[in-house]
């Protein structure tokens, strides 16, 4: 720095060691209604079987709601998170009104919101990869849950070696390229 070059300045408004909010939060008070009403939902929920539907029938909004923000605005993470929130919000709806049974649902759908996203990425030039893969670990993971506590045949058992020995073959056929 030169004698010629002007000084710099640093202004400083405030200071205060206090800790507080700031005197305008009306998005504060928003957030802390929503969650009071949120709660109040999910207590119902435990309750009533029809306040858990409609519990269940908000959170899948939400997660619909997280996808097509993700498709508009080409977030990733409002996709992962709707995915997620979509997933477990399905299975517990359909849960609830009765028309699927066992376990296993949950991870299933995740599994398939998974390989989901990896397609919508792959459209935007990204590879495939590991995203598939997980989705489809999981989404084997979840029928094989589903398969077992459904049927008599242990699906669930044998879910390890099969895992193995899909890895034997991604090793195999990658290093033949």
């Amino acid at each position: 720095m030169s004698n010629q070059d002007p000084p710099k300045a640093v202004r400083v408004d405030s200071w205060s060691l206090e800790g507080g909010w700031p005197r305008h939060r009306s998005g504060v008070t928003i957030a802390g209604f929503l969650l009071i009403g949120l709660g109040l939902l999910l207590a119902a929920g435990q309750l009533f079987n029809e306040a858990r539907i409609g519990a269940s029938a908000f959170f899948l909004a939400v997660g619909a709601l997280l996808i097509v923000v993700g498709f508009r605005d080409r977030s990733d993470l409002a996709l992962w998170a709707g995915a997620f929130v979509t997933a477990l919000a399905l299975s517990d709806l359909l849960s609830s009104m009765s028309l699927i049974h066992g376990s296993g649902w949950g991870t299933m759908f995740l599994g398939l919101g998974v390989m989901g996203i990896a397609f919508v990425r792959s459209t935007g030039g990204k590879r495939l990869g590991w995203t598939l893969g997980i989705g489809a670990l999981l989404a084997l993971w979840g029928a094989s849950d589903v398969a077992a506590s459904n049927g008599n045949f242990p699906t669930d058992r044998l879910v390890g070696p099969l895992l193995i020995v899909l890895l034997g073959l991604y090793i195999v056929t990658r290093n033949r390229k």
